[in-house]
């Protein structure tokens, strides 16, 4: 086997297991001596250690070195020996005692005694300068790692509407939506293949039970989700594809409309294609049936549900199996494809 080629540089990581310290050893052949310059990681100002051993200085040492002839074997051999077996390092107020462990036992231990370098104030500036140029230059790579994730993420939610809706669905959670489950499945009744989120345009205990309230704040706004909560629990509603209109008095066609009810999760699909009447607050059926009908000043009086002739259910199950209810919330939500 061929000898290695002689070096003229080493360099070495040492971790000490008394302080889980690490130390960065560079040993140079400098103008045929060699140099030791030990620095100890992420300190500052920095500590650092450093001494320039002749060839003479070093055969003083101990064996280890007498059997080199230059300062490049002597940088060989330590690069084989370390490989071996890690030095040791002393670490005093001033100095640092670095032992090195031959291989060959007969050689015996060296210890090298290798002070610490005065640092000025110009050398303190200059290491300060540099590591706040490399945090500057760590934070602008941290900044384009995240530009490049939040558009990876928004490329990934553009092609995923449940991601979309689950984030949306921290918007609707309120006084009658409660949970993120409820909010994803009004939207599967509506398209389970596309994103919503919902902008609140009326919520009677704010805006007030007036059928001239409802108008004006929901007419010509569509398509809406209308949500109510009874004053027994029940929550129940409609979708519609079409607009209120207060001066409109005729049924509007709506084969996409449908009602529902959260508490038994039915939806309950348009069954004659009457849709609703707009000019009334809620009026899901049309004029001949009235499935569901919101009376004005409905927390005064009772409102109804009449049994599916324009909707696919029996029973009153809209409302709870009642055909009048008392209202205790009722909410608009404008429906908004993303």
């Amino acid at each position: 086997m061929d000898a290695p080629s002689p070096l003229n540089n080493l360099t070495l990581d040492l971790k000490t297991e008394e302080n889980n310290q690490i130390y960065k050893i560079n040993i140079l052949n400098s103008s045929n001596a060699l140099l030791f310059n030990i620095i100890i990681d992420n300190s500052f100002p920095k500590i650092e250690y450093e001494k320039e051993f002749t060839i003479k200085e070093l055969l003083e040492k101990g064996k280890f070195f007498k059997i080199f002839e230059d300062i490049p074997s002597i940088i060989t051999a330590l690069k084989e020996t370390f490989e071996n077996k890690k030095p040791k390092i002393k670490e005093e107020n001033e100095y640092i005692q670095l032992t090195i462990i031959p291989t060959l036992l007969a050689l015996g231990e060296t210890n090298l005694i290798i002070p610490k370098k005065q640092l000025n104030d110009k050398d303190t500036i200059n290491e300060l300068c540099n590591i706040v140029n490399k945090q500057g230059k760590e934070i602008e790579n941290l900044k384009i790692k995240i530009s490049t994730l939040e558009e990876k993420m928004k490329n990934f939610e553009d092609i995923n509407p449940m991601i979309r809706r689950l984030k949306n669905s921290n918007n609707l959670i309120g006084d009658i939506i409660k949970t993120k489950e409820q909010f994803n499945k009004i939207c599967d009744w509506i398209n389970r293949e596309k994103s919503f989120k919902f902008k609140l345009l009326y919520k009677g205990t704010t805006d007030g039970d007036t059928i001239d309230i409802f108008h004006n704040k929901c007419d010509n706004q569509y398509p809406t989700i209308s949500i109510i909560e009874s004053t027994d629990g029940q929550i129940f509603g409609g979708y519609t594809t079409k607009s209120w209109d207060k001066n409109n008095k005729n049924d509007i066609p709506d084969p996409d409309s449908f009602l529902f009810n959260l508490n038994n999760t039915k939806k309950y699909p348009v069954s004659n294609n009457k849709g609703l009447m707009g000019s009334f607050i809620c009026d899901f059926g049309g004029s001949n049936f009235h499935e569901l009908w919101i009376s004005n000043l409905y927390f005064s009086n009772n409102s109804f549900c009449d049994n599916g002739n324009g909707y696919n259910f029996k029973n009153n199950e809209l409302s709870g199996g009642k055909s009048e209810f008392k209202i205790k919330e009722l909410e608009i939500y404008k429906v908004i494809e993303e």
